[in-house]
Order: structure tokens, then sequence, then C-alpha cells
């Protein structure tokens, strides 16, 4: 029990409502993306096998059967002699994409299979984006950088061609690659994304041993699924799965359990890719009355490595230093000239096409080697953009000495092996678009992470090492009049603005209650009526204790608390407003504080609390209480309250604050929590005067707070 508690609490980094904001940021990401996709204009399937995709359809509809056709429909891949009136269809390299747009087609009843194909893709394009944001802002531990994720649209934009989507290629087209990247592609590699995002996400949570092995089996699946949608596409989903088990076990024997889950996932991952294809065959079997070894097999493994050696004719037109061609007739030709009974797409095809590749690596290694270390240069040149913000973005983060840095380096490995496995078929065959379907999942999960990397290291720099800090500090300092010889029990800040209908009432009030060891500051702030005359009138008359201190500020409630605050001597400082919204009800219960209670609030929150307000005030106060808690991880339940607090800690803080406006007590509170400092919260009884009177709060208030929540959660750390 005590370890699933401590699971459960180290799970938990912030409250609800801050998570609510994550996803609402995924949803906006998803839907942004979701809208992109589906608008696409039709994509054809693969220009050589849309005419099979169709049939392949059609066949599903008639008999049920996955991957089948009938005889000599569809392109050259099948046209060889079959008994019946089926055959099965030759894509055993990735079934499952084909799988995705036969059931996606049915699904939306689609004479055509593309729109099935364009909802399948826009689903799968859009789905990871939903949780992105939390897996980010849970590796850095801060909900900000989670937040920057939105920003991963137009930065894919700059990045990565001219698209806003991340995790794939889909639908993109270069001077090289002029036809766009069509769906059998876009499919992996979000397949790949989407499993990648799940991972990173994982890597955040502390997880008890039976769900690691639950959620292990989860990506066993999911990297299965990767390699039927594109051969091998997956494998590096299930060695990520090795990260998961090494940040779970003990430092003893942290790595062997690693690699020792990385083999059993990667052989998981085959076993049921082998057995899924073995039940696949054994349907198609049963319908078509053949055996799979009477069948032609696609390609092969060896048919695009020869053409890959046609390097770099496809990307300049220049002829390839071996004499190949990048084209299909071109292998075909060949196989031929050595055996012209040889069948397209047959075993016998693939073993000769594996000779002459292997004939030219052992005649010309140099040459051979020389291509493929031009073509990941290629590669490298090709994702520049995205690598150097990566680099920037991991580099700042790395540098930090912060406990971020295990999740991070976490989430790093994760993203490794796919994108060495991305690697193959770009620089084994050749590097155009439709081959970094890997890559482009494996980047992009990487720059998300870099953004956020990015916004949390600039911005919890400690404020010493600003300049704009430095400036804004040295124009500030404590008055440096000695301290009087009886000390201030208590400084009571009273900020007014056009307060003079309600100022007298309250100095009455204040006058009768403290002492002769206490003072008054009021500061009037930007005042266009006779407030500041009314005052030098009061002050003109004050014959009794307290003392009276009158002070001007800049306009802003902020301004006039921090004013007040710095030209305070009590031990005690009381930060209230100018027609005393609680009367002395906070003052009474003040009082009765403990003395090593360094900041405590006059709440409207607490339980205990006599409130009555209008449904506009309240909904303000929901809304304000639900802001601060998702962007500021504030558990106080008022932070708008009047504030007693420590004398020394609060000038302190005065020097340093920020907020000029309606934010600063927020940012006060806010300071307090991040101190470790107990923020204590007292009941009040509201005023006759605020129960029924209207609210100063307007809408242009409700922009200024979003913003100041904002601006508080950067510099929160500070």
């Amino acid at each position: 029990m005590s370890l699933q508690i401590r699971a459960d609490s180290a799970n938990r980094l912030w409250p609800r409502s801050t998570s609510i904001f994550l996803i609402l940021v995924g949803v906006v990401l998803s839907v942004l993306s979701f809208i992109v996709v589906i608008n696409m204009p039709a994509l054809p399937w693969h220009p050589a096998r849309s005419d099979e995709l169709q049939a392949t359809y059609d066949a599903f509809r008639e008999t049920g059967t996955l991957l089948i056709k009938a005889v000599h429909s569809g392109s050259y891949y099948t046209q060889v002699p079959a008994p019946g009136p089926w055959v099965s269809a030759a894509w055993d390299d990735d079934p499952g994409a084909y799988i995705v747009a036969s059931l996606m087609s049915l699904v939306t009843h689609s004479a055509s299979a593309y729109p099935g194909l364009g909802i399948a893709e826009a689903l799968l394009v859009a789905l990871p984006l939903l949780w992105l944001p939390t897996a980010v802002a849970r590796i850095f531990k801060r909900a900000r950088a989670g937040y920057a994720v939105v920003l991963l649209p137009p930065l894919m934009w700059l990045l990565n061609n001219g698209t806003i989507l991340a995790g794939t290629e889909y639908g993109l087209s270069d001077s090289v690659s002029t036809t766009r990247v069509y769906a059998l592609y876009g499919i992996a590699a979000s397949i790949a994304f989407l499993s990648l995002s799940l991972l990173v996400l994982f890597c955040t949570f502390r997880l008890r041993t039976s769900l690691l092995i639950a959620v292990s089996c989860g990506f066993v699946v999911l990297a299965a699924i990767g390699d039927l949608s594109r051969s091998l596409s997956g494998m590096g989903i299930a060695a990520g799965v090795g990260v998961l088990w090494w940040l779970h076990v003990r430092k003893k024997w942290r790595w062997l359990a690693g690699l020792g889950a990385a083999v059993v996932a990667v052989v998981l991952t085959f076993g049921l890719q082998t057995a899924t294809m073995t039940g696949l065959n054994a349907a198609r079997s049963a319908t078509t009355g053949q055996s799979m070894a009477d069948l032609p097999n696609a390609h092969g493994t060896w048919h695009p490595l020869y053409l890959g050696l046609a390097y770099p004719q496809p990307i300049t037109g220049q002829p390839s230093p071996l004499g190949i061609v990048w084209s299909d007739k071109f292998g075909w030709d060949k196989a031929r000239a050595v055996d012209p009974d040889v069948v397209i797409a047959s075993d016998k095809y693939d073993l000769i096409i594996k000779d002459l590749y292997l004939d030219q690596v052992k005649e010309h290694p140099l040459t051979v080697a020389k291509l493929y270390l031009q073509k990941f240069l290629y590669v490298v040149k090709h994702f520049g953009a995205m690598l150097a913000f990566i680099l920037v973005g991991l580099v700042l983060a790395l540098m930090r000495r912060a406990p971020q840095r295990r999740p991070l380096g976490a989430a790093i490995a994760v993203t490794i092996p796919t994108i060495l496995l991305g690697l193959i078929p770009p620089v084994l065959v050749m590097p155009l678009l439709y081959y970094y379907s890997e890559l482009t999942a494996a980047l992009s999960i990487l720059v998300a992470i870099s953004l956020g990397g990015l916004v949390w290291s600039l911005t919890s720099m400690p404020a010493h090492v600003r300049a704009s800090e430095r400036n804004r500090l040295s124009t500030r300092a404590l008055p440096g009049e000695p301290r009087p010889e009886s000390p201030v029990r208590l400084s009571v800040i009273v900020p007014t603005r056009n307060g003079s209908a309600v100022l007298g009432g309250t100095l009455a009030t204040l006058g009768a209650a403290l002492t002769s060891r206490d003072e008054i500051i009021v500061v009037e702030n930007g005042s266009t009526d006779d407030t500041w005359e009314m005052l030098q009138r009061e002050q003109a008359s004050w014959s009794g204790f307290p003392q009276l201190v009158l002070r001007q500020s800049q306009p802003g409630l902020g301004e006039a608390l921090r004013t007040g605050v710095m030209n305070s001597r009590g031990n005690r400082v009381l930060l209230t407003a100018d027609d005393l919204p609680f009367g002395m009800s906070d003052y009474e219960q003040f009082e009765q504080l403990p003395d090593d209670v360094v900041v405590a609030i006059g709440s409207k929150a607490h339980p205990d609390s006599r409130v009555r307000r209008s449904w506009r005030r309240s909904v303000q106060s929901r809304i304000f209480r639900f802001l601060r808690e998702a962007l500021l991880q504030s558990k106080v339940g008022d932070s708008q309250g009047t504030i007693w607090a420590d004398g020394d800690w609060c000038r302190s803080l005065a020097v340093v604050s920020r907020e000029s406006g309606l934010m600063w007590t927020t940012e006060l509170v806010l300071a307090a929590e991040q101190q470790g400092l107990r923020v204590v919260e007292v009941p009040v009884v509201l005023s006759e005067s605020h129960e029924t009177g209207s609210s100063r709060f307007r809408f242009g208030d409700a922009w200024r707070s979003v913003v100041g929540f904002t601006r508080l959660a950067v510099y929160k750390d500070d």
C-alpha cells in the first residue's frame, strides 16, 4: 500500500485544473491537425498499387477476407496464372496499412478507398497530440513547458518543408519527390509517432510492476501494428520498452533489466507480427484455395537495395557511378537477362536481385560506401533545421542541474532506436520523402520536447543573471530612514484610487481599532478626483494614534501595495482595501494566529467565511481560481483577499516583485508557496456594502488576469 501511495504521489505534479488545461492545448492541436488532413485533396494510395487497393477492397466486401483480390485485377504484381477466381495479394511487407485502408473505407461506405484513408490518416495524425503537451509538461515538471507545445504547428511549418503536421510527411512533395507522400507511408509514420508519444508519456510516470508489465504488452501490440504497416517500423518502439524498465528497476540491475526488456519486447513483437500474418495467410488460403508458397511475394528485400545504388540519379538527375537506374523496370530487365522465365516478385526474382546487388558491393566497395555516406549526409541536410532546433533545446535543458534531466534523458533514449531504424530506408534505398516515415515521427517528438525544454530553460533562469532584472531592481530601495527605537507592531497598507467617498469611514474604523504602536500607510495611485486633497486634510486633522502616513505611487494596485510595503516599518503588515471589504473580521482572525505564521489570507474561499455574492461575482471568482490553479499550481483558495504577512519577508519580496496591477497579491502568495511557506487562510465576513454593491471588476480586468497568470507562470521559479 505504501508503495502505491508513493507512486500515486510521484505521478501527481499539479492540480486537476492544470491537467485539464494541458488537455485543452492538446485538443486544439489535435482538432487543427485533423482539419488540415481531412481537407487535403484525395491522395493516391501508391502510384503503382492504387488499382490493387481498390480490387482488394472490393474483394473484402464480397468475401470478408483481407488482402485478396480477383485474378488479373490490378497491376503487375499478381499477373500470374492462378486457379480459381481469387488470388492473394502480394503485400506482405505492409499488410496493416492495407487492412486500415479497407476497414476505414468499409466504415465510410465509400465506393472509393480514398475518403476512408483520409479519415484514418487524420485520426492517426491528430490522436497523439491530445496527450503530447501533458507528456512534455511532465518531463520538465512545469506546466508551461506543455503549454508551449501549442506553438508546434508554426514551428513545424518553419522546420519541416512547410507543413504544420507533426510526426508525418503525409501530403508533402518537393522538387525531388514530386508526387505527394501517399497514405501508405503516412499511416506508418503516424503509427510510429503515436507509439513514441505514448512511450514518452509513460516514461514520466512511476508504475507498479503489474501495470508496467501491462503497459509493456500494450507497446508490443503497437510495435507489431507498426511492423505490419511498414517493415521493421515498430521495432524501434519495442526497443524503447527497455527504457521504461530501466527507469523502474533499482540501480544495480537497471541496465540488465532494460536490455532484457528490450530484447523480450522485440522478440514478442516479431512473434506477434508472424502470428498475425500466419492467421491472415490461413484465411487467404482458405478463400483462394492456394498455398502461400505458390503465390508471389512483393518486391522482397533485395529489390529496393539494388535500386538504391541508383543514387544520385533520382535526386540530381546525374547518372549513378554504378550505371543503375531508379526504375522497377530496370530491375526486372536485369533479372530477365539472367533468367528469361523469372516471375516478377517471386522468390526466384528476389534471389537474382540479391546476387546482382552483392556483385556490385564486391566489385565496387568504396563506391558503394561513398554512395551510402552521401545519402546519409543528404538526409542530415534535409532535416538540418529540425536537428539544429533539437540540439539547441536539448543542450540548454540538459545543462541545467535539475531533476528534470532524468526523464528528459529517458525521453531522448526512447526515440533513438526509431531514429536508427529510420535511417535504414533513406540511406540504404533512397533519401526521398516517402522513406522518412520513422525519422519524421521520432524527430517530431524531439522537436516538441525541445520546444518545451527551451521554454523551461529560458524562463527558469535565476533572476540575478538577467540584465533586465538588474536594471529593474536598481531603481528600487527600501527607505534609508532609521528604524524607531520602539518598533512598530503593525503597518496597515491601504491603497486607494478615487476612494474619497469611503476613506473617511475606513480611517476612522482603523484609528479606533489600532494602537499607538501601529501605523496606517495610505497610498494614492492615479486618482482623478479629490482623493489626495481629502487625504491631506485628513492627515492635518489627525490627532490620535496610530500614525497616519501618506504616500503616492504610479497607477496600479501592485504599484500602490509595493510602495506601501517598502515604506512600512512594522513587524507585521496588513494589506487591505480602501473600503475595508471584511470590516475588521479579518484583523480579528489574524490577531489570533501564532507568531510563526509568515503569510495569512483573509479568504472568501474559507468554508467558515460568510460571503454572499452575485452570480457575476461568483463566476468571476470561480474562473479566477481555476486559472490560478491551472497555470500556477497554487493550492490557496483565495489570493485576492486581505494579506497578513511578516514585515521583513514582505519588504524583501516588494523589492524584487514584478507585478504592478491586480496580480500583486497573487504574486506574493505564489512566492510564499514556491518557498515552501505555509499560507494560512482565515474566515472573513464580507461587509454588506460589498454584498450588495456592484463589482469593480471589468472584462478588461479578466483579460489582464489571464495575461498576469501566464506571466507569473513563466517566472514562478524565480
